[in-house]
């Protein structure tokens, strides 16, 4: 596999640790989108299935600020769940008709693109409507010019020095579906996990291979409806099930529950809090319905 270098080292921030509400910002994952500007400055993404398991993420800045983000794209309802918990302001282009109804009648922060397209513009080198996109500098100006108040319930993880225990493991598989099967592979000379998509180094606008320190995958139930004549993809983020912690090149297990009202809260296997070295994060939220494989340590 190619292997390519990482974003400069910084010292990345947890959402909310450095005193600032983060922008969480919806972006596509389609062929048409790809590569994305940002993603590898994020300090916690995101991926899930939406229509037709088409992935798509929330990425969180919060001490880095690209000076593009995209494409950016629709939210659906469990996206604003996850904002929510994080007290994130959500970024994003478009709604379904149940994240439109839950954004007016909850007051949920976001910056939407229909509503205030100052901090937004388009890419005509790239086809409408995978061309949109943002800055993280436009965006806080765009807060500064109309304050929003947020309200955290709490992120599901906390930087430390993690247990010393869990199976070594070269890195993880996560088949979502064609074009969008994942892989993770253990660097150990960077201390990174580098992403691969549709079997290709999954790499950002400026060439770099998009990595994180720590990944978790979070199995969840998904599925479709019809919702105005239009397809729409639900995620059930309440009740509990399985979790899986890939960190420091070692794999354990845990699990997450979260109730209706929030947050998300993810435990270890002996029941704790995950803790995770200092780092970008990524959390899968994976249907248990699609194939996941774990590589051991040659």
């Amino acid at each position: 596999p190619i292997s390519l270098p990482m974003p400069a080292p910084r010292r990345v921030f947890a959402p909310g640790e450095d005193g600032e509400a983060p922008l969480l910002v919806v972006v596509e994952n389609t062929p048409q989108a790809r590569p994305q500007a940002g993603l590898a400055e994020a300090c916690l993404v995101y991926a899930m299935p939406t229509e037709g398991r088409i992935t798509r993420f929330l990425a969180a800045f919060c001490d880095a600020a690209p000076k593009a983000v995209g494409p950016v794209r629709s939210v659906r309802r469990y996206m604003l769940d996850i904002a929510t918990d994080l007290g994130a302001i959500l970024v994003h282009a478009g709604y379904s008709g149940e994240a439109l109804a839950a954004i007016r009648a909850n007051g949920i922060p976001v910056i939407n693109q229909f509503w205030t397209p100052g901090p937004f513009w388009r890419d005509a080198a790239r086809q409408m409507p995978h061309n949109l996109y943002t800055s993280i500098d436009g965006l806080r100006e765009a807060v500064k010019k109309t304050p929003i108040e947020v309200h955290p319930r709490g992120v599901s993880y906390t930087f430390g020095t993690p247990a010393a225990d869990g199976t070594p493991a070269a890195g993880v598989t996560l088949d979502y579906g064609p074009l969008y099967a994942v892989r993770w592979r253990y660097d150990s000379e960077r201390r990174r996990y580098q992403r691969e998509q549709d079997g290709r180094p999954h790499l950002d606008a400026e060439g770099r291979q998009i990595g994180a320190r720590s990944v978790l995958v979070v199995f969840v139930r998904w599925w479709q409806v019809q919702e105005n004549g239009t397809l729409s993809s639900r995620i059930d983020l309440t009740g509990s099930g399985r979790l899986v912690i890939a960190s420091e090149g070692h794999l354990s297990e845990g699990a997450w529950t979260r109730s209706a009202s929030g947050p998300l809260v993810l435990k270890d296997g002996r029941g704790g809090p995950v803790v995770l070295p200092r780092g970008p994060v990524w959390i899968e939220l994976f249907t248990a319905d699609r194939p996941f494989s774990v590589e051991p340590t040659k």
